[in-house]
């Protein structure tokens, strides 16, 4: 397969490297990377001067470009697999999904990743009963990239646990943010009633946190740790008085595979002439107005 990358910056390399990995050629529009482009077939300055005849592209330019970067790739009529979010603008995010539902994919990389495919396939299978509420938590100090803000950047992934989780995303219920001038650094948020998705996102906080906690009528299953090899299974309840952590808690394997790579062997083998990516333009539509909607509630709350 020959590939075109458009970006090739802070994660495109990590793209680069795998699409390569992957057997694949890779042509790479970038018009100056303060990264080393190394293993690209080709490097050109802008996606006009891409080679025609590639089968298909992976766009991974700045989130605020992204629906500027897609329309430009869709007159060539090969699949396009987009960064996360989409776009930054809910109605372009409808208009691209519209127009181009069978040939455009996002990669929301954590709907690939083992630990939420092991939670979502749990809450599908009524195992534990229904699901009562999903809690993802997501703290860091910074982020890598300037032109979007943490709520952009950083909520657009729990968003996506919380879409493979709970089968949809609910209507926002409430939300608070924390704010630096325009920019949101942080935001909590609860999404829908029965069942609920609750979120809490900050780029503010020293050190790094990553969970998602699922409570269902009949127990409790978590991923407290991205790395982990493993989801940890709790049946039953706390009995009242008692305090200490349960005593019997399953650990079940998961695949361990890193998500970035899963996705794009999706995508690669679509390719080929295999089934479409499932992360594709509709549900990547659906969290970018999800995450508008967090934002104008948000400010709504000040």
């Amino acid at each position: 397969m020959r590939i075109g990358l458009v970006g090739c910056g802070y994660w495109g390399r990590n793209i680069l490297r795998d699409l390569r990995v992957l057997g694949c050629e890779v042509d790479v529009a970038e018009p100056g990377s303060a990264y080393p482009i190394e293993g690209a077939r080709a490097v050109v300055a802008g996606l006009d001067a891409l080679d025609p005849g590639l089968d298909g592209y992976v766009v991974a330019t700045p989130s605020p470009t992204h629906a500027a970067v897609v329309t430009a790739l869709a007159a060539r009529g090969k699949p396009i697999f987009c960064e996360k979010p989409l776009t930054t603008d809910p109605a372009a995010a409808r208009e691209l999904a519209r127009t181009l539902g069978g040939q455009l994919f996002v990669m929301h990389k954590w709907a690939y990743h083992g630990g939420v495919q092991a939670l979502a396939a749990l809450a599908r299978s009524g195992e534990l009963g229904p699901v009562q509420g999903a809690f993802t938590r997501r703290l860091q100090w910074g982020k890598p990239a300037a032109a979007a803000d943490a709520v952009w950047e950083l909520a657009v992934h729990d968003l996506t646990i919380l879409q493979a989780i709970l089968g949809e995303l609910p209507p926002v219920a409430a939300a608070r943010a924390v704010l630096r001038g325009d920019q949101m650094e942080g935001i909590v948020a609860t999404l829908g009633d029965a069942p609920f998705g609750h979120l809490e996102v900050s780029a503010c906080w020293p050190g790094t946190e990553r969970k998602v906690r699922v409570m269902f009528r009949d127990g409790l299953a978590m991923l407290d740790d991205p790395l982990a090899d493993h989801i940890a299974v709790v049946r039953g309840a706390a009995p009242p008085g008692e305090r200490h952590d349960p005593e019997i808690v399953e650990r079940r394997p998961i695949d361990t595979e890193w998500p970035l790579i899963k996705e794009l062997r999706a995508f690669v083998e679509h390719l080929k002439g295999g089934p479409p990516p499932p992360t594709d333009a509709r549900a990547g539509a659906a969290v970018v107005a999800a995450l508008e909607a967090l934002r104008a509630a948000a400010l709504s709350a000040r």
